[in-house]
């Protein structure tokens, strides 16, 4: 998750482990410190052009080994700097660093991006799809055990109690969360079926999305294509979704997937990576047949923030006749407008896209019938009966 509450997380983990033998406000401010720290792989990311930030992020730092054998090193030093006098145990400072250490890339194993429990010595992705990289809710509940342990109103033992309730109260919160992705892909792969009973499912998974828990993004792979689309709590059995080719069908995503980059973007995205073609904006009057056209392949992940279900980041290349005839680059992350904002806005509150067309083939965003039925049946509810 995003620093801040990797640093609430340190803090409340190092306090309820280390605060009686170190101090609240060593325990915390050391805790935080610490916590953050597994997130310094980021100064990797401009490594091998630029893909530092996909290969390297969430790896050997965020490894479940990092912390219990870092940790002791980390504590020892502390000990030794700030304790000289040994007026505190050394397995408290030790207790302390692994703590902060073990738990960052626990929880970023309850998020969408991915997280390398094994790095270096496996590059498996592990991805629990419980919360998003932000999530306020979660945030809050570590700041307030946070707050409770500063504040000079409570006990140390009413201290310990709320900040106990706020450790379990927010792992549960968690684990609410990856339910919650079980009954949403459940409900999902139903209404998919329900829809196209012809349909052949390979998997669903609903990616949470940022600030809040009740809409979420998904990608379905099927028989015939990648569906992607929003699923909300607020309708349930009612997603919205549109249709997009896989990376793997076509000759060109084929070839970009056989280049490092191309191997590389697939693993990143978890295998949810869609495939788009587009005339390339010339000037020159060629001929159709001759005229090239831009591929990309996109991660579809975070479709929830495209107006089109597509990926925020990917690759793109330059093919003529089947032939590539550019070199492989990535796709520059777009800038958001004012209609962005305004169309997520209305996504958080629950409004997913209206069905363009139940009977458009592949285009458009599509709904169940039902929900259209609903939606009209409200329409009219609202307006009384016809005079």
């Amino acid at each position: 998750m995003e620093p801040v509450t990797q640093a609430l997380l340190g803090a409340a983990t190092a306090e309820w482990v280390a605060g009686k033998s170190l101090g609240h406000g060593r325990a915390l401010g050391w805790g935080a410190i610490i916590g953050m720290s597994p997130d310094i792989d980021v100064l990797l990311g401009p490594l091998r052009d630029g893909y530092g930030e996909w290969l390297y992020h969430r790896g050997t730092t965020h490894s479940l080994w990092f912390g219990f054998v870092v940790g002791p090193i980390l504590g020892t030093l502390l000990w030794k700097w700030r304790d000289p006098e040994a007026k505190a145990p050394i397995g408290a400072w030790i207790g302390l660093a692994i703590a902060a250490l073990v738990t960052h890339p626990l929880l970023d194993g309850f998020t969408p991006y991915g997280t390398q429990f094994f790095a270096p010595f496996s590059r498996v992705r592990f991805a629990w799809n419980g919360v998003a990289i932000v999530d306020p809710i979660y945030s809050s509940l570590l700041a307030f055990g946070v707050f409770a342990v500063l504040s000079a109103r409570f006990r140390p033992e009413r201290k310990r109690r709320i900040l106990t309730a706020a450790l379990v109260f927010s792992t549960l919160y968690l684990l609410f969360g990856v339910g919650m992705h079980g009954l949403i892909t459940r409900d999902l792969t139903h209404a998919l079926k329900e829809t196209n009973p012809r349909l052949q499912i390979e998997s669903v998974r609903a990616y949470p999305t940022i600030f809040q828990p009740w809409l979420r993004s998904f990608v379905a792979r099927t028989n015939e294509g990648l569906y992607t689309g929003l699923h909300s709590w607020q309708e349930w059995n009612c997603p919205s979704w549109q249709v997009h080719a896989a990376a793997t069908t076509a000759p060109e995503g084929q070839e970009m997937l056989a280049t490092w980059e191309g191997a590389l973007l697939l693993w990143f995205a978890d295998g949810d990576l869609g495939i788009f073609a587009e005339p390339t904006q010339t000037n020159s009057k060629r001929p159709r047949r001759s005229t090239p056209i831009t591929v990309r392949l996109e991660d579809l992940r975070y479709g929830w923030a495209s107006p089109n279900a597509r990926g925020m980041w990917g690759l793109e290349a330059k093919f003529l006749n089947g032939e590539r005839i550019s070199p492989i680059r990535r796709i520059a992350r777009p800038t958001p407008t004012a209609m962005d904002a305004s169309r997520i806005g209305g996504l958080l509150l629950g409004r997913l896209p209206k069905a363009s067309s139940v009977t458009s083939g592949k285009t458009g965003w599509h709904r169940p019938e039902h929900c259209t039925e609903n939606a009209a049946h409200s329409q009219t509810a609202q307006r009384g009966p016809a005079r």
